[in-house]
């Protein structure tokens, strides 16, 4: 008999939604960052959209937040990939 664990992880990954699953968990641990470094003041004002090509885009209400978090952005990036132990990101993108 199979354990539960073995037997979901292998029907995510055949379903194709295993790049929808990490992408959930990095955008989620990408908050807890932000929320952990800089309040949670900050991450109402922030909104992670996606990731393509290793790169997160997300939205932003304040100029002032961007560059707050761009000083930040090469130690939130390999905090992440440490977690997921490998490369899931390359860069952090915003949008005003």
């Amino acid at each position: 008999m199979q354990h539960i664990k073995k037997i979901l992880t292998k029907r995510i990954q055949q379903s194709g939604l295993a790049k929808n699953v990490e992408t959930a968990l990095v955008i989620q641990e990408f908050e807890k960052l932000i929320k952990d470094i800089f309040g949670s003041q900050v991450i109402k004002k922030i909104k992670p959209l996606y990731i393509k090509n290793k790169v997160l885009k997300v939205a932003c209400l304040s100029s002032v937040i961007v560059q707050e978090i761009n000083f930040k952005k090469d130690e939130l990036i390999e905090k992440i990939n440490k977690k997921f132990k490998q490369e899931v990101l390359k860069d952090i993108k915003f949008t005003l």
